[in-house]
């Protein structure tokens, strides 16, 4: 029973930093996004 917990333990750390690492690339594009709109 133990590695059942282990197993959606690791499940939960996984996806948690596969969102973080969205989060991250997401903020980086909408940056460089803002930084290649023309100006007038």
């Amino acid at each position: 029973m133990n590695y059942l917990y282990a197993a959606y333990a690791a499940t939960w750390i996984i996806h948690g930093s596969y969102l973080c690492s969205l989060a991250i690339r997401y903020r980086r594009l909408k940056r460089e996004m803002k930084d290649l709109k023309p100006r007038p």
